[in-house]
């Protein structure tokens, strides 16, 4: 479990990547519930509707089949199993630290339209996990770093609008 635990903060950092997690369904299985608890905690921190339960369920749905097309389309579709442990490994590192910068938010009690420290790290987590997904799609698909960047960013503006127009579009 350390090394488990040591090869994700790695990836975290870009000292190590997919490769070095296990090619296992279970294990995948496992991050998933993990990285969903600490997404719960999250919302309930912040808390968020109801129907933010089904934006999450929605969103993870997304996350497997974006990784699945990316290692189809580039022909290394065997790699799904690590490339989504790592994804999923790196979501409940950002996720436990997201739920940290919640707490801390809450705990400031700051007026309707003040920005916080918390605040303000929340945004640089959400640039550091478009790092995080940069880095572990380039090395899943064997490309340069920038490429991986550049298709995280790609899914990350297609995810929120497609998110935002599922939204918008439900509460009409």
């Amino acid at each position: 479990m350390l090394r488990l635990i040591s090869v994700i903060l790695g990836i975290t950092v870009h000292r190590r990547g997919p490769d070095q997690l296990p090619s296992s369904p279970f294990l995948v299985l496992l991050l998933l519930g993990a990285s969903e608890c600490a997404q719960l905690v999250t919302l309930r921190i912040a808390a968020a509707p109801d129907d933010a339960i089904l934006v999450m369920l929605f969103s993870v749905a997304l996350d497997f089949l974006f990784v699945w097309a990316v290692l189809v389309v580039f022909e290394r579709r065997p790699r799904f199993w690590q490339t989504m442990g790592a994804f999923l490994g790196a979501g409940v590192v950002l996720n436990a630290i997201s739920a940290l910068l919640v707490a801390w938010n809450q705990s400031l009690q700051a007026p309707a339209g003040a920005t916080t420290a918390p605040e303000v790290l929340l945004q640089l987590l959400q640039v550091w996990s478009v790092d995080i997904g940069g880095f572990l799609l380039s090395r899943a698909i064997d490309r340069h770093y920038a490429l991986g960047v550049v298709i995280m960013l790609g899914y990350v503006l297609l995810s929120t609008s497609l998110l935002s127009t599922l939204l918008f579009s439900s509460s009409i």
